[in-house]
């Protein structure tokens, strides 16, 4: 079966220009693809200001992208409405994004700031044969621009809308040598302020982050060619606060045990109405740097691709309580943690290579494929909660209402701590995970034209996990 076809309008001419997409590690016309795939233009996501993956669910039918407690580690995506759930960092997401050919392990990963594209493609329904592990779902494939080997050119544009939003893209390329080198750098810059306003000051929803990106592009012959590819990223954002619509029956205990009120003072339509909040802060940051390496090696009888990287990812996130109490949060900048406290976040170090050999035979009739895929991942991750001096008589209110007395639990620890009552006030609680892992994969995709309007596809795969803790 093939796909639908698609075509974009020539605004000059009014011609037809053909589309082509790489959604089979193939340079082909979307309308032979035999793939549901959406292909996007950098000129349409200009258009509609999608800067990042995170707004690509406005020009994209069926991609989808939810945030969890924070974005850099509790995001999902969704192609047709399917996805990975959870907020565990062991878990790699069902929908796989390929930057430059290079797997994004993790949805933080892949959250940076769309700029410098050449294309961009969503792949519905699962791709493990062409495009390895993890893409059940589907799979959103990244094209930046490759230097240009010819000419001194560059790019810059400035974005600025409600909330303070400042957007700042720019780029240049530089030959270095004529038709044998050149090099490409692109930065950009986006700030905004936050759209929901806590009763206590902070805010949530904002925009603060940065990148740049450096290529060389070697190609000392027309068969041959070199790619390598650097990033940096930073990103420090308060993220992700809730609006309260409705309130607890248990608010009127909470006087009972001692405090002013349960924490809620913006709550219903009202709060909804005006984004307003009741948490202490919620902060979400992450850095990242990645190199990788691509070859092109056409033998005349088949080509050779080989692409080797290394990425680094780490994160920091606060999490409050949603109120505007002093129970309890999750991280170093908390309001209730002592100074000097461990970092709440994950550390993912991923090393992946991966070699495909393609070419034609039988008078062209076949143009085959076959390739190799490993990954060597080492996770790192740290969970830490701390408690404040309302903690205990929240959690009494809520528990026991006014039946028991003033916090009756902690009375009885009197019994095991000299006669005083446990103070919970400033404990804390590090939890420290780790996991370590290995794949590899091998995978074969045939496409056999029987005439000039039928194709046969034929795939195969194998993925092996020699080592995982």
């Amino acid at each position: 079966m093939l796909a639908s076809a698609a075509y974009a309008q020539n605004e000059k001419t009014g011609a037809v220009d053909e589309i082509v997409v790489t959604a089979t590690l193939r340079s082909m016309n979307v309308q032979d693809v035999p793939l549901a795939v959406t292909a996007i233009s950098p000129e349409t996501l200009e258009r509609q200001g999608v800067f990042d993956v995170r707004t690509l669910s406005s020009v994209t039918p069926g991609f989808s992208i939810q945030p969890g407690q924070n974005e850099s580690r509790a995001t999902t995506f969704r192609i047709r409405g399917v996805g990975t759930t959870g907020n565990n960092s062991g878990l790699e997401s069902s929908v796989g994004v390929f930057i430059d050919g290079v797997y994004q392990s993790r949805p933080g990963v892949a959250l940076g700031d769309l700029v410098d594209l050449e294309h961009m493609e969503v792949l519905r329904g699962p791709q493990g044969t062409l495009f390895g592990r993890n893409t059940s779902a589907g799979a959103l494939t990244v094209t930046t621009r490759k230097p240009n080997l010819t000419k001194v050119e560059g790019f810059a544009n400035a974005t600025y809308g409600n909330y303070n939003l400042m957007n700042l893209q720019g780029g240049i390329n530089l030959p270095v040598a004529q038709d044998l080198a050149a090099v490409r750098l692109t930065g950009a810059w986006r700030k905004r302020d936050g759209y929901v306003k806590s009763a206590t000051g902070a805010e949530s929803y904002d925009r603060n982050r940065w990148m740049m990106r450096g290529q060389l592009y070697v190609e000392p012959t027309p068969e041959v060619s070199v790619r390598i590819i650097a990033d940096y990223a930073k990103i420090d954002e308060k993220c992700c606060d809730a609006i309260i619509t409705r309130e607890t029956e248990l608010q009127p205990f909470f006087a009972y045990h001692g405090l002013a009120y349960d924490g809620v003072d913006q709550v219903g339509a009202q709060a909804l109405r005006n984004l307003s909040s009741n948490t202490q802060q919620y902060l979400d940051g992450s850095k990242q740097w990645g190199v990788s390496g691509e070859l092109q090696w056409d033998f005349g009888v088949a080509k050779l691709t080989s692409i080797t990287a290394y990425r680094h990812f780490i994160t920091d996130s606060t999490e409050d309580d949603f109120t505007g109490l002093l129970s309890y949060s999750v991280g170093r900048h908390g309001a209730t943690f002592p100074n000097g406290a461990p970092r709440n976040g994950d550390e993912v170090n991923t090393f992946t290579q991966e070699l495909r050999l393609q070419g034609l035979a039988f008078d062209n009739k076949l143009d085959w494929l076959v390739g190799a895929y490993y990954s060597n991942e080492d996770i790192g991750s740290q969970a830490v909660l701390g408690l404040g001096p309302d903690f205990q008589a929240a959690a009494s209110a809520g528990i026991f209402g006014d039946l028991a007395g003033v916090n009756p639990v902690y009375a009885f620890t009197a019994f095991g701590n000299n006669g005083t009552p446990v103070d919970a006030n400033g404990a804390y609680a590090v939890n420290e995970f780790s996991q370590k892992g290995k794949s590899l994969s091998l995978f074969t995709h045939n496409v056999f034209n029987v005439t000039d309007r039928v194709a046969l596809t034929l795939t195969a795969s194998k993925s092996m996990s020699p080592s995982s803790t």
